[in-house]
């Protein structure tokens, strides 16, 4: 005898092939409607639910493409995008003009195009979705492909090129649709997830990442990471890059000389002479001196040579026209013949970044991190001007540190994308940093270093003073590390482009590191922000062998304690939050936490962040491919 249980199992395991079968072209699909990876992901596991709930129906596609095409046009989810993981640093670009032009396209042509053009579905098709007139919609998609036409480039990798520019226009929303990046869930946690949803046992299951330092696509705009909004002025258009496979191999690090003073023979035969301070220098007659040159902020040459197969060099810097014997050694981080190097001199405030790479690679800067109002995160690199692969451009920094980043390119595919070497010797600060007062109570004060490393770690990035983030102390706690108490904090600012950023840092006996941060909506009200991270200090110099990794809980008023959740929702532990927060061993297994009032009632659910691979800012980690 057949019975409810039995029906229920059949409909959950179609449910489930489904899934498997049409959750990539879904994701594929959302991902061009919402132009980024975080928020498409939200948008399928939404649509998948409303199809659920209907099941079994005669068209599932079609009611999950209606749901998607419904949530992209309605403000709901555009407005709802708490927090967005930074994106992969090695993760190519695609297509940037194109993904921009995308973005720019109001949600309901934006819908009709990517459906009709991309999806390739009828325009009647599309109107039933869209639940629109047919005309209309085919003037929305029309409207659409005729602004994304000339952003669609042909990729210069592919033998047989498209004829038409329509078919261009598909290939490379194709490609976008693909852009390399990883989802949250797999097929299996998305179908558990849509259970949870059904249900109400879940509110939200994708998890909220931060990515401290380092970081952010190669590539400006990529579709994985809108630009924030408003779009910044005046954004040029840069050539799409790719990361692999591996490029030709060029040197970079070598003669003849270039830069303003290559044709100063007695110069540079002066700078091959002198003297690499406690580096030990290859002899004279071996050392090239493949850069010299006068910036407005200085003067800097660039020496290299091998000692015992070792390549070495350094920089040799001063002041504008000081003779190569009073120019002082600056060793480069990470070089190597093939390598591109930088060098800013001056500031802080203004400056000139020197950029050495290979004759005819292409030299890109990017001033700053840009968070938008809705907390998306990207960098936007300009084109600048460069003779035989050497770019000297004006630049700024701020107190702290510059927020550059660097991207060389060499046959239209990535070769590096670095942070800028700034020598030493920079003037102490001379504005004090904001004293900032908590939110939360706390139980004790609040370690200053890790306070202000937070703070630094935040501006810096952004381009600007950490007083102008308008900063807050949202909450601090002890961390009981086995050296003897630190401190964990956690701090609020507001990016230049209306964001919240959110950072946590924990640290001891001088040292501090950071453990992640998040880009909260801007509409988000700071009082409401509920934290929950991973925070991992089983590190030299800062902890001990057993001090391992830390769950950091910070939650409004009205949250009492905390359910730690594993991967299947049960309880691991249950934790009172004293004075709005709570630091503990992190009990293994753990996936979320759900916060509760006095009465015990569930406040609100939400994932634990990992511990971050890498600094905030997107910088980018070095040579690529």
């Amino acid at each position: 005898m057949r019975t409810v249980r039995d029906d229920d199992a059949v409909e959950d395991a179609a449910f489930a092939s489904f899934v498997a079968e049409r959750r990539p072209g879904l994701l594929r699909t959302a991902l061009l409607l919402t132009g980024d990876r975080t928020t498409a992901e939200e948008l399928v596991q939404r649509a998948l639910t409303r199809t659920r709930r209907g099941w079994p129906t005669d068209d599932p596609l079609a009611t999950a493409r209606r749901a998607l095409a419904t949530g992209a046009t309605s403000r709901g989810l555009r407005t709802e995008q708490v927090i967005e993981q930074l994106p992969d640093p090695l993760a190519p670009s695609v297509d940037d003009e194109l993904a921009r032009a995308l973005r720019e396209l109001p949600p309901r042509t934006r819908a009709a195009t990517v459906f009709h053009i991309a999806e390739g579905l009828e325009a009647a098709a599309v109107a039933a979705l869209l639940g629109r007139p047919v005309a209309e919609v085919e003037a929305a998609a029309a409207a659409g492909a005729a602004q994304l036409r000339p952003a669609a480039r042909p990729d210069p990798f592919r033998r047989e090129q498209p004829t038409t520019d329509d078919q261009r226009l598909r290939d490379g929303l194709g490609r976008l649709a693909g852009a390399p990046g990883r989802w949250r869930l797999d097929t299996a946690q998305a179908v558990a997830d849509v259970g949870h949803r059904r249900t109400g046992r879940r509110r939200r299951v994708l998890a909220a990442a931060a990515v401290a330092a380092l970081v952010l696509t190669g590539a400006v705009g990529t579709l994985t990471r809108p630009a924030p909004e408003p779009p910044a002025a005046a954004t040029p258009a840069t050539p799409a890059v790719d990361a692999g496979p591996s490029v030709r191999a060029a040197p970079v690090l070598t003669g003849p000389t270039r830069g303003s003073l290559a044709d100063d023979p007695a110069f540079l035969a002066a700078v091959q002479q002198a003297d690499w301070g406690g580096l030990v220098a290859p002899p004279v007659p071996d050392r090239t001196v493949v850069f010299a040159g006068d910036t407005p902020s200085g003067r800097a040459a660039l020496v290299v040579g091998t000692v015992d197969e070792d390549f070495r060099g350094t920089w040799l810097i001063g002041p504008a026209g000081a003779p190569a014997e009073a120019l002082v050694p600056h060793l480069p981080p990470g070089l190597a013949r093939s390598r591109p190097v930088t060098l800013l001199l001056g500031g802080p405030g203004p400056a000139s970044l020197v950029v050495v790479a290979g004759r005819g690679d292409t030299i890109e800067v990017s001033d700053r991190l840009m968070v938008g109002p809705r907390g998306t995160v990207a960098r936007s690199y300009t084109a600048v001007d460069a003779t035989e692969g050497v770019a000297v451009v004006p630049a700024t920094t701020t107190e702290d540190g510059p927020a550059l980043s660097v991207r060389v390119t060499r046959e239209g595919r990535l070769v590096h994308r670095s942070a800028v070497d700034w020598p030493g010797d920079r003037p102490g600060r001379t504005t004090p940093l904001p004293v900032l007062e908590p939110i939360r109570p706390v139980t004790q004060e609040p370690d200053a270093r890790v306070v202000a490393a937070a703070l630094v770690g935040l501006a810096v990035p952004l381009g600007v003073e950490p007083a102008g983030l308008q900063p807050e102390l949202l909450w601090s706690g002890t961390l009981p590390l086995s050296r003897g108490p630190g401190t964990v904090a956690v701090v609020v600012g507001r990016s230049p482009g209306g964001a919240l950023v959110v950072t946590t840092w924990a640290g001891g006996g001088g040292g501090a590191l950071a453990c992640g941060t998040v880009t909260p909506a801007g509409s988000t009200p700071v009082a409401s922000l509920t934290v929950a991270r991973t925070c991992t200090v089983d590190l030299p110099g800062l902890g001990q062998s057993g001090d391992g990794s830390w769950l950091v809980v910070t939650a409004p008023p009205e949250a009492t304690a905390v359910e730690v959740l594993g991967a299947t929702g049960r309880t691991l532990s249950r934790l009172p939050l004293t004075g709005g927060g709570t630091v503990v061993p992190l009990p293994e297994g753990t996936r979320d936490v759900r916060t509760l009032d006095a009465a015990g009632q569930p406040l609100r659910q939400v994932p634990v962040a990992p511990m971050a691979g890498e600094p905030f800012g997107d910088f980018g980690s070095g040579p690529q491919g």
